[in-house]
């Protein structure tokens, strides 16, 4: 890229930083750790776009964040990736998670067509509420075929439910009569880490080992998840864009990039300070893009589905708290 040419995308890099930076700084607050950089990210950037429309010499940068640094972050997000934690987790918390990923995408799905809700918009809900919240709806974005502001949308979503959830877990814990099972069900259902590590922290050293390990196997299986979506999808596409040699690959190349480091990252064949940086810039980047697609989208496009999206994150995950808490019931006794 030549210097004239890398001057086109400063206008548009210069308006995301400040909701970035802003969002990074809110993450801090006790009463928002729970929602993480990336949904303060999208959210700022979308509080910022209620005020103020960026100018045409900004899309070009704004498209850029939104798109290829999205797509480097996404990469980068397979370091998190520890698929030995599919074999070193207990048939219990590997079934729960299973069953779990498997009612979040049958249902929302289902649910969300019913009310109408565009393909895109439905599966990312159906892979922020079952996963890992923002994170997996940014991997997902392009094998789902999501639009900006279906992902906007969908980030929104999983991170108001995710708090709500996460205050309510922890406000329910007295009553409890194990808290290893309430640790297990924060874990196996919460949206983001964050909101995992902020329940488990409050109930003790034993539970909070229990709920990073669920949330972390769910986390895991985002791979294998990504890889059959792609798969489905693709056979859905129009079959005239089979003849058209149109139909997009199963996955994307930077799809296969965070496959390919999240495989070298479970081998263990990168140095913990390299891992940690690696997060890092993942995070930022990622928290880049949310932004730039907040301060991006029409905000006219949000009212159609908007309501429609936040009673199905609300249906979807009230389901997957019942089913879950059903099964460790039956599986430990009283929860």
């Amino acid at each position: 890229m030549t210097r004239p040419a890398a001057l086109k995308f400063f206008p548009g890099l210069v308006l995301v930083l400040p909701p970035v930076v802003l969002a990074f700084a809110l993450a801090n607050l006790p009463g928002l750790k729970a929602v993480g950089p990336l949904g303060l990210a999208l959210l700022v950037g979308l509080v910022v776009r209620l005020v103020y429309t960026p100018l045409p010499s900004a899309r070009l940068g704004l498209d850029f964040s939104a798109k290829s640094l999205l797509r480097l972050g996404v990469v980068l997000l397979g370091v998190r990736l520890n698929l030995g934690l599919l074999f070193q987790a207990g048939p219990l918390i590997l079934l729960l998670d299973l069953g779990v990923i498997a009612l979040a995408l049958l249902l929302v799905n289902a649910v969300g067509k019913a009310m109408g809700m565009p393909r895109g918009l439905r599966l990312s809900l159906a892979l922020g509420t079952g996963i890992c919240g923002a994170s997996a709806i940014a991997a997902g974005a392009s094998v789902v075929r999501a639009k900006e502001e279906h992902v906007s949308l969908a980030v929104a979503v999983v991170s108001l439910m995710g708090t709500i959830g996460a205050l309510g877990l922890t406000l329910v814990a007295p009553w409890f009569h194990s808290q290893a099972a309430l640790g297990l069900l924060a874990g196996a259902t919460l949206h983001e880490v964050a909101q995992v590590l902020a329940v488990g922290a409050a109930l003790g050293p034993s539970a909070l080992d229990l709920a990073t390990l669920a949330k972390l196997t769910r986390v895991a299986l985002l791979a294998p998840t990504l890889l059959l979506l792609g798969v489905i999808v693709a056979r859905r596409e129009p079959s005239g864009a089979v003849q058209q040699g149109n139909r997009p690959p199963l996955l994307p190349p930077f799809l296969l990039g965070f496959l390919a480091l999240g495989g070298v990252a479970s081998l263990g064949l990168i140095p913990p300070e390299l891992k940690s940086g690696l997060q890092t810039a993942s995070q930022v980047l990622t928290a880049i893009s949310m932004a730039a697609i907040g301060l991006g989208v029409d905000l006219k496009s949000l009212r159609g589905h908007g309501l429609s999206a936040a009673w199905v994150g609300l249906v979807g995950f009230a389901f997957l708290l019942l089913a879950a808490s059903l099964v460790l019931a039956l599986r430990l006794g009283h929860p």
